[in-house]
């Protein structure tokens, strides 16, 4: 009989205005049902993280990655968070450096990107993946996520932070990201950049591009939002001439290849030593690599923390469809910057209202169910809820009067 994962959830809702009922001690306690104690003394643990990109602040605040980070210590463990290089070295101008995070800040690959271990895979061609060295050093990891939305894949979470964050650059952006092209979808010899120009001009989007250097013509999945099921104007401006069309198998490609370079990873390490902590706050409609400050279009919701990489986003992916957007926020953002489906009672995730009906946010985690990696079907369980914490009998408040240091 098959044993159904166990998901941990701290609300950000408590039932008390006190320390012992809000989202850090819910963390806490979230750690402590994950049990650290398989972490033994001097092993190294990988806190596997997005540490922003230039201006983009709203990743997990480091007052929690601190937290994770003694959690280890206290089982014996050696942590060090990890992320890119270029993220590493300026990740003090948004707050983390070793004193803030209580720890080593190391490039995943290397200062110079390449300390790569090749991965043999057999996927649509693809042979191989760089898989970043220091993160394979460790002996355990943590899976420390920002829940989020993404452009070519509807939202971002626990698979995304160690499909894509796991590997080199090259492998990154050039192979997984590129991966959307493994499927036809026009006639390159039937396309000049003239016409590809009238696509590009009835898109709202702009996502029909030309590579001048290449003199080539491509659709930017990242922004492509299927004309959010509507007529795709893009293939009525193409009228036929090339074969021009918006197929779910190039969007689905990079789901079902992340889900392969997340697997290569958590195979590296022991099962009892791997850990996923979504935090479902800040939550914004695009990819924290955007290097920017973006409106949060789904309020807050908690932390969600499992042994089991699977349950831990679809867990988090129901969390955020039971939220729904915050429509006074979205009806305020232009459709220059990001277009909503029209019909916002439409059955879909919040995340295909956004990014469109073709980039199901589950998809990365069935294919992962798929290859075994985990069960959809989960058990949620709250701590520390706000039913609970407001029938406790809270401590005494304390307030800062004078300068006590404690």
């Amino acid at each position: 009989m098959t044993t159904i994962p166990e998901v941990y959830f701290g609300s950000n809702i408590s039932g008390l205005p006190s320390m012992f009922a809000n989202m850090s001690t819910k963390l806490d306690k979230i750690i402590e049902l994950l049990d650290l104690s398989t972490i033994k003394k001097k092993d190294k643990v990988a806190v596997k993280m997005h540490l922003g990109f230039n201006e983009g602040y709203q990743t997990v605040p480091v007052f929690f990655v601190r937290r994770v980070v003694e959690a280890i210590k206290k089982q014996g463990g050696v942590p060090f968070v990890t992320d890119n290089p270029t993220a590493v070295y300026n990740a003090a101008y948004r707050g983390y450096t070793q004193e803030t995070c209580g720890c080593p800040i190391i490039p995943i690959a290397g200062v110079k990107d390449g300390y790569v271990t090749k991965k043999e895979v057999d996927f649509a061609g693809i042979e191989s993946l760089d898989a970043a060295g220091a993160l394979l050093d460790a002996d355990a990891i943590v899976n420390l996520s920002h829940s989020k939305g993404h452009g070519s894949c509807g939202y971002g979470g626990a698979f995304k932070n160690i499909a894509l964050g796991g590997y080199s650059g090259p492998t990154r952006w050039q192979t997984i990201h590129g991966i959307v092209e493994r499927d036809s979808y026009f006639d390159a010899e039937k396309m000049t950049k003239e016409h590809l120009e009238k696509l590009k001009k009835a898109c709202p989007r702009n996502a029909p591009s030309w590579d001048n250097k290449k003199k080539k013509a491509s659709l930017n999945f990242y922004d492509c939002d299927q004309c959010h099921g509507g007529e795709q104007l893009c293939v009525k401006a193409d009228d036929g001439k090339t074969g021009w069309s918006v197929n779910p198998e190039n969007f689905d490609s990079f789901q079902e290849l992340m889900a392969v370079a997340a697997k290569i990873i958590l195979d590296s390490f022991d099962a009892a030593k791997i850990f996923h902590l979504n935090f479902l706050i800040d939550i914004t409609p695009f990819c924290d690599c955007y290097g920017m400050a973006m409106p949060a279009v789904i309020d807050d919701i908690g932390i969600v923390g499992s042994k089991d990489i699977v349950a831990a986003d679809v867990a988090s992916l129901d969390l955020i469809a039971e939220q729904g957007l915050n429509e006074s926020i979205i009806k305020k953002i232009p459709e220059k910057y990001m277009r909503v489906n029209p019909d916002l009672s439409a059955k879909l995730h919040p995340w295909q209202l956004i990014h469109g009906p073709i980039k199901d946010p589950y998809k990365v985690a069935k294919y992962g169910e798929a290859r075994g990696m985990g069960s959809s079907k989960y058990k949620l369980i709250e701590v520390l809820s706000a039913e609970e914490t407001a029938a406790m009998e809270p401590p005494k408040h304390t307030f800062e009067s004078g300068p006590s240091f404690f």
